[in-house]
This record gives structure tokens, sequence and C-alpha cells, in this order.
């Protein structure tokens, strides 16, 4: 499918897809089809080198792993709140009792485990095994080293590597004010602008809680760097994939946390609409209506 998307693409608009991938899922459980193109808010995002360590995870986490997310997606199709994620404590921890208690299985194993999983992140060649290590060290102990780890394989070569440790570095932050102050910014700006759609949902979710401070300088950052894709984030026509990047833009908008979210659910042009009243028209580039 991925192929004949891709051709099709290439047939119709005469320029090669950055990304196609089927979403999993809109809020009646359907998947959702992204197709990136490459534009002028999309950018080259570095990765490290491909790790070419011969190391590999125990059978026990990998089968336990494969076994929670299969009961996260199954929750995800029940639809109501069955899927919605309780962050406050740094793990990612759902309604859906299945699935909660295999998230917590996996965090009783990452909390013996550590080492094994930082090794296996920052050096295994199987680029499968690398993203079970970070989705599983999300649930380890919160520690700088740890920090460190999630920050470096979010350039990891692999897609699959990069969403789970952005991801788990989102949780953290929308959970932790003060872990939120140790993860550097500049990557994810970086991230958010790549033409892959895993890079894009995850470095917005991230940069949804690291810009809760409304700290000037990521905010000025993200103006000169990053404007042009969120916009065109926030545009898409699927609110909960938009969302994120809406918040975002609304605190670049100045508007104030009390109402942000409301009006992120909203139609979009209000959040652009007092977007233009304070940034220069000529930074908005192709996405100004």
């Amino acid at each position: 499918m991925k192929r004949k998307t891709r051709e099709t693409v290439k047939r119709v608009t005469g320029r090669e897809a950055t990304d196609v991938e089927a979403i999993c899922c809109d809020q009646n459980g359907d998947r959702v089809l992204f197709i990136g193109l490459p534009g002028e808010s999309t950018k080259n995002f570095t990765y490290n080198p491909e790790p070419t360590g011969r190391i590999r995870l125990s059978e026990e986490i990998i089968a336990l792993h494969r076994q929670m997310e299969s009961a996260e997606e199954a929750a995800v199709r029940k639809g109501s709140n069955a899927a919605e994620e309780d962050d406050s404590n740094g793990n990612a921890l759902i309604n859906d009792q299945v699935a909660r208690s295999l998230q917590l299985k996996v965090r009783k194993y990452a909390l013996k485990h550590e080492d094994e999983l930082l090794t296996v992140l920052a050096s295994s060649s199987d680029s499968g095994q690398r993203a079970i290590a970070a989705d599983v060290l999300g649930y380890a102990r919160q520690s700088p080293e740890q920090i460190a780890a999630l920050v470096g394989a979010s350039r990891d070569p692999s897609d699959g590597v990069r969403n789970n440790a952005t991801r788990a570095l989102g949780v953290f932050a929308s959970s932790n004010a003060d872990l939120a102050k140790q993860i550097p910014s500049e990557t994810f700006v970086d991230m958010v602008c790549s033409g892959i759609w895993t890079d894009r949902n995850k470095a917005s979710f991230l940069l949804n809680a690291l810009t809760r401070t409304r700290d000037p300088k990521l905010l000025a950052q993200l103006r000169a760097e990053a404007l042009d894709a969120l916009i065109e984030m926030a545009e898409w026509r699927d609110t909960g994939h938009a969302l994120t990047a809406r918040i975002v833009l609304g605190r670049l908008a100045g508007i104030p946390e009390t109402r942000l979210t409301e009006i992120a659910m909203g139609p979009v042009h209000v959040i652009l609409d007092s977007l233009r009243r304070t940034v220069p028209k000529k930074t908005f580039g192709k996405n100004d209506h």
C-alpha cells in the first residue's frame, strides 16, 4: 500500500513523498492516512550514526512489550475513555485495565533492568530492539542518565526509536516541571519540521509540555525556526492530531492558558488570527492566508 501510494503521489505531484503512514486512530477508531510532501515547512533532520552492537533484550521483555502494544491498540479502538492516559506520575498509564496492568508489569521490569535498556538503546544494531528499549526505558526510574539516553535516541536513524524516545520525554515533561527543564529543546524544534509523521507528532507532543512555562527563549526559537511547520500542522483536518500544534501556536500568540484548550478545539483561524497580531506577517511564509 505504501509503495503504491508513493508512486501515485509522485505521478500526481511530481514530487517524492517524505512519508506515507496509516495513523491509528481518529475519533471513530479509523485509521488516517498521512502523506508528507517536501516544501518550505519541511527541513532535514540529522540522525545519529547507525549502532553496530550485537546486544539484544531478553525474550521476557520482548514478549511483554508485544502484549502491551496489542492491548494499547485495542484500547484505542474501543473508543470512549478507554485510551485516556494518566501521565501524572511520569509513566504512561491508560484507563483500560488490561493495558494498564501490562504497562505496570513493564514498569516493574524496567526498574530492575535499567542497564540492559540503556545499553541496548545506545548500541544495538537492531532498530526494533532499540525501539522497545526506548519505550520500556520510559517506565524506569527518572534520572539524568535516563533523560540523556532518550534525548540522544531522539536522533536515532529509526523513526520507531525516535517516536518512542520522544514520547517518553513528553510524558516526563507533562508530569514534572523540574524534569521538563532538564530536556533541551533544540532537537525537538528541528524535529517538528521533519517530513516524517512520527517526528512531527511526537515533537509537537513534547513541545506542548515544554512551552507551558512560556519561556521567552523557546518561544522565540519556535517563531524563528518552526512557525511554518506548526501552522501547517494546526490546519490538519483531524483536530485530535492538530491539537498540540494549535496549543503551541496559541502560546506564541499570547492566548491565556485558561482559554487555550477550548479555543484550540474550535476553528483554527481564531488562533491564526491572534498569531498574526503578534508575529510579523512576513514570517508566515506560504501558509499566510
